[in-house]
């Protein structure tokens, strides 16, 4: 019970890192920022190199959080039908 709890917090956890960190940089940028980042963003493609890195990293620890809470949760349950 107590994995499944600890799983369930980290799964939860990344999940809403995810979306904090993906709509922190737009909701705090203003009109004038954004169009001096889409200036940037096309005279190099640096910007949208991090944006996408960054995205992907926490889609990656959103997806490992979840792998292990199924994993803890499937061998929660079957370690309950072997005793």
């Amino acid at each position: 019970m107590a994995v499944q709890r600890v799983t369930s917090f980290v799964a939860a956890a990344g999940m809403v890192l995810a979306v904090l960190l993906g709509s922190v940089p737009q909701a705090a940028a203003s009109p004038a920022d954004q169009q001096r980042e889409r200036a940037a963003v096309q005279q190099s493609g640096e910007t949208q190199a991090f944006v996408v890195g960054g995205l992907a990293f926490v889609l990656m620890v959103g997806a490992a959080g979840a792998v292990l809470w199924f994993t803890a949760k499937g061998r929660n349950h079957s370690s309950h039908g072997h005793n």
